[in-house]
């Protein structure tokens, strides 16, 4: 009888190390964005599982157009997008050949905006 010893941890590695080997585009963009952009707002980054895609995503409108502005993505390509209960732009740019999904939140929907002006009229009143 023989018995054959399996390091699991070198199979886990390579498996995981495997994984990534699909993203190496979209990493060597991030570090070349890293690189070229460092004084714009740090975003929250993602990397897609299916494909080698970046998201970047930011937490105010103005982030979101200063990335917009350095990825040279157009302005008629940003959507306004919103749920219930939030709101934020989207838009799809490429950089050295990746696609970057930006993401700025933190707009205002329509009625938090009368609501936060009613708030500020009533504490003038006051």
């Amino acid at each position: 009888m023989t018995t054959e010893v399996t390091d699991t941890t070198t199979q886990i590695s390579e498996t995981r190390i495997a994984q990534f080997v699909g993203h190496q585009p979209a990493i060597e963009a991030l570090a070349e964005l890293v690189q070229m952009f460092r004084h714009l707002p740090k975003p929250y980054i993602t990397l897609t599982r299916s494909t080698a895609q970046l998201g970047l995503q930011l937490d105010s409108p103005s982030e979101f157009e200063q990335w917009r502005t350095a990825l040279q993505i157009a302005p008629d390509t940003v959507d306004a997008l919103s749920s219930e209960t939030d709101a934020w732009l989207g838009a799809d740019g490429v950089f050295r050949g990746v696609t970057v999904r930006l993401t700025g939140f933190g707009l205002v929907l329509p009625q938090e905006q009368t609501e936060t002006t009613q708030a500020s009229d009533e504490a003038v009143a006051a």
